[in-house]
């Protein structure tokens, strides 16, 4: 049985992180907005509210992104992404104040980057 990926959800409580970190960094093309009602969260996700939602891509990847009352915590989750300049990533995350992390090893770094919610996403750069 072939299976793919159709899309990411992503928490997020930083609103300014849509446009800061999802479309000026990441480059997300947003899609639409809407609201899933409280009823359906609560049904969906044992949540109590009613949520806003951002749809977009980035690249080939469709990502929703939830907008959430207070950051979560997270562990090891982190999305994967690869760029033609790296780098130019790395200097826009430092410009505008997103956390950074390089772990230098061989034959090449391991570089992650965060939104102001904490999501992770490792970064690579494309061959």
């Amino acid at each position: 049985m072939r299976m793919n990926f159709q899309h990411l959800g992503l928490t997020v409580a930083e609103e300014s992180d849509i446009r800061e970190f999802y479309q000026d960094i990441l480059k997300m093309d947003i899609q639409r907005e809407f609201t899933l009602n409280r009823r359906q969260a609560r049904q969906i996700f044992n949540e109590d509210r009613d949520i806003k939602i951002v749809v977009g891509t980035i690249g080939d990847l469709s990502v929703e992104l939830f907008m959430a009352d207070e950051k979560c915590k997270t562990v090891c989750e982190h999305v994967c992404i690869s760029v033609a300049d790296r780098q130019a990533v790395i200097d826009a995350c430092q410009a505008n104040n997103f956390p950074i992390t390089i772990i230098e090893r061989k034959p090449f770094d391991i570089v992650f980057i965060r939104d102001k919610t904490g999501n992770l996403f490792e970064i690579k750069e494309e061959e």
